[in-house]
C-alpha cells in the first residue's frame, strides 16, 4: 500500500487493515504502508451517536499531538490526515501514524532490562516534570502509552493515545493523579515500589514551580488514578 491511499477521506475510509480497537464512531487499525508499520485512526459521525462527539475527540487528539511536537516534546508521528465537514461540523476524520523503529513501550523496556530501572526512572522523572511544568496532563499516563527510544543517558520518550489529555493551567492534584495512573499501570510490584518512592523524589526535585515537596507527596498519597487497569 502506498501513501496515495490516504490522499482523500473517502480513500482512507476504504482502507482495510488489521483491527486493533473498534468502537461505535471510532477505530484503530494497523496497516503496512510502503513497507512500514502504521496505525490508522478513524472517527466518524453517525445519526445514533450525534451527541457522543467522537469526531470532536479526534480533533482534540490531533491538537494534543501537534502541541507535543511543536513544544519540544514528542507525540505520535502523523504522516497523513484529513477530514470532511458539513456546516462546520466534522463528519469524518482520519490520521495515519508511522511506527518509529526501535522504540519500545516503557512496559517492554522495563521487562527487557530490569537492572537498568533506576537510571531509566531518573530520565523519565525529568521528562515528566518538564511535561507537567509545561502544562500538559496526559490523563492516561501509563507504561503502555510511553514509548522509549535511544540508550541510557540519551533516551527519548514519545507519548501516544493522548485523546484525553489537556494543556494549560492544571492543579497539583491533577498532576498527582497522572503519576498515580502511572503507578497503577505497572504490573511489576518491585517497579511500582520504585515509582512510589525514588521516582516521586526525582520528579519533585525536577519541578521548579513546586512550593512544597511534602505537600505534593501528600497529594500523591491521596491521588486517584484516572484510568482503570
Amino acid at each position: 500500500m502506498s501513501y496515495s491511499a490516504f490522499d482523500s477521506v473517502s480513500a482512507a475510509f476504504a482502507v482495510d487493515g488489521l483491527e486493533m480497537r473498534s468502537h461505535k464512531g471510532r477505530s484503530v487499525e494497523q496497516v503496512i504502508v510502503e513497507g512500514g508499520v502504521h496505525y490508522l485512526k478513524r472517527y466518524w459521525l453517525a445519526g445514533s451517536q450525534i451527541f457522543q462527539r467522537h469526531v470532536a475527540r479526534g480533533y482534540h487528539e490531533l491538537r494534543m499531538i501537534d502541541w507535543l511536537n511543536q513544544q519540544g516534546f514528542t507525540g505520535p508521528k502523523v504522516v497523513r490526515r484529513g477530514d470532511s465537514r458539513c456546516l462546520g461540523i466534522g463528519l469524518k476524520l482520519f490520521f495515519l501514524m508511522e511506527e518509529v523503529k526501535e522504540e519500545l513501550s516503557l512496559e517492554t523496556v522495563w521487562r527487557k532490562n530490569p537492572d537498568g530501572a533506576n537510571k531509566l526512572l531518573q530520565e523519565l522523572a525529568s521528562f515528566t516534570a518538564k511535561l507537567h511544568e509545561a502544562g500538559f496532563v496526559h490523563i492516561d499516563y501509563s507504561e503502555r502509552h510511553i514509548l522509549v527510544g535511544g540508550g541510557e543517558g540519551r533516551r527519548t520518550f514519545r507519548l501516544i493515545d493522548v485523546e484525553r489529555a489537556s494543556i494549560g493551567k492544571s492543579t497539583p492534584q491533577l498532576l498527582a493523579n497522572d503519576l498515580a495512573t502511572l503507578v497503577e499501570s505497572i504490573a511489576d510490584h518491585r517497579l511500582q515500589s520504585l515509582v512510589r518512592g525514588d521516582f516521586i523524589d526525582m520528579y519533585i526535585a525536577e519541578r521548579s514551580t513546586l512550593t512544597s515537596g511534602d505537600e505534593f507527596r501528600r497529594l500523591f498519597s491521596q491521588a486517584t488514578p484516572t484510568k482503570s487497569f
